[in-house]
């Protein structure tokens, strides 16, 4: 006799271990920039930022959004290694590798890359996309080889009346020991196809200092998904994530949006006890995890909350990692008393 049990209650989306992802003004311009570029005609983009700062975050987005899209692209995403040789047959292997395919351990180079370009061409027959964005992370490995890789690879698929977009992520601190950046100009036909434009990717960025200010704060705009958006638990009866975790303040007028001078105040602080500059970008990694414990473990804890004060900020920043992660970027050793 089977034994019926009730179904469990959906989860809200701040407490899954991948919380949702929300659009900012960094994946809008990222979006612009690579619409341009499509449109160009080019076949790729090199997004540069610094780690943590939200690209991938950003180009997954702009996977699951197709209306900053020129025409339909579907989308292909992978991590680049670091080869000793950089072969033909390394480079589709982890194409292959990513999608789940097994590798031909006798296979000619040549028929490794055929067999990357076959995936490649699959991944547009669903939807009839006659363009495919590679998303490739950690392009800042590439060597001049990997760029002959991606010429040849480009090639097969024109001859296939496709059109391959490679998205080159690069970190721009990758490396121990600071900004890293290509040591020279690469040949015409590798600039021609990939990199006659570039989009440098940043965090959040400020707006006046003291005004709410939608259109010139990615800070702002960042918070106001979390009023307005992501709405919990159906479009029809759900509720944005203020509002979820935080009601009772949420009916008496209170958003994220009304104190975004307090948590600017808060940053700048911080920032220059450690002899940083005051203004910067607010990492998407860092401003993400601040939103969560804020939301989640401090307003959604207790019933009686109206809004955040400064010890709760400076609390909220300090648990998402943020001053860790600024510091990596400058050569300052950190006094702890400051903090």
């Amino acid at each position: 006799m089977a034994i019926w049990a009730p179904p469990a209650p959906p989860i809200h989306p701040m407490l899954r271990p991948r919380r949702p992802i929300i659009v900012t003004g960094p994946i809008n311009r990222m979006g612009a920039a690579c619409a341009t570029a499509l449109e160009r005609g080019d076949r790729g983009i090199p997004i540069h930022g610094n780690g943590r700062d939200g690209k991938t975050w950003g180009v997954e987005c702009l996977a699951m959004n197709a209306s900053w899209q020129p025409f339909p692209v579907a989308f292909f995403f992978m991590d680049y290694g670091k080869p000793e040789k950089a072969t033909e047959n390394y480079f589709s292997a982890t194409f292959l590798e990513t999608a789940g395919m097994r590798t031909i351990r006798h296979a000619t180079g040549a028929e490794s890359m055929m067999r990357a370009c076959n995936l490649l061409m699959e991944r547009t027959r669903d939807l009839c996309q006659e363009a495919i964005a590679v998303v490739i992370n950690e392009a800042n490995r590439f060597t001049s080889f990997e760029h002959d890789h991606l010429v040849t690879l480009d090639n097969l698929l024109e001859r296939r009346k496709k059109r391959a977009f490679f998205i080159l992520i690069y970190q721009n601190d990758a490396e121990w020991g600071g900004q890293q950046a290509i040591d020279h100009r690469p040949p015409t036909q590798v600039t021609g196809r990939f990199y006659s434009m570039a989009h440098q990717f940043t965090g959040l960025l400020w707006g006046n200092a003291n005004a709410i200010d939608f259109q010139g704060c990615d800070v702002t705009m960042a918070f106001n998904e979390y009023d307005e958006g992501v709405i919990f638990p159906d479009d029809e009866t759900g509720v944005p994530c203020t509002a979820y975790f935080a009601r009772n303040a949420y009916m008496n007028g209170y958003r994220l949006t009304s104190q975004v001078g307090l948590f600017r105040e808060v940053v700048e602080d911080l920032r220059v006890k450690n002899h940083l500059p005051a203004i910067a970008p607010f990492p998407m990694q860092s401003f993400e995890r601040f939103v969560y414990f804020l939301l989640v473990r401090i307003a959604g804890e207790d019933p009686n909350f109206r809004q955040f004060n400064r010890e709760q900020a400076l609390k909220a920043l300090l648990w998402a990692g943020y001053i860790e992660l600024e510091l990596s970027k400058h050569a300052v050793v950190p006094d702890d008393t400051h903090r």
